[in-house]
């Protein structure tokens, strides 16, 4: 199944996610708590901006980095 699926790959694409989600895991995002990450390429590096929502103060708390795409998931826990 994966092979059929390797043919539909963007890498790309997938460093994005894959720091996205790495964000998200560091965070212990779940649908209870607001957490938002959004990742791009810029030129060489990936740059992720990242948000989580207090829901009982409604206080937001913003971060961001950029690093190699070689290590999104490092770039994520970073964030």
């Amino acid at each position: 199944l994966m092979a059929l699926f390797a043919g539909i790959d963007d890498a790309p694409t997938r460093a994005c996610v894959e720091a996205e989600r790495a964000m998200n895991r560091a965070l212990h995002g779940s649908c209870h708590v607001p957490v938002a990450g959004y990742a791009q390429w810029e030129g060489e590096d990936l740059f992720l901006q990242g948000l989580v929502g207090d829901v009982g103060t409604g206080r937001l708390v913003r971060a961001q980095a950029r690093g190699p795409g070689s290590d999104p998931d490092a770039l994520g826990r970073f964030v």
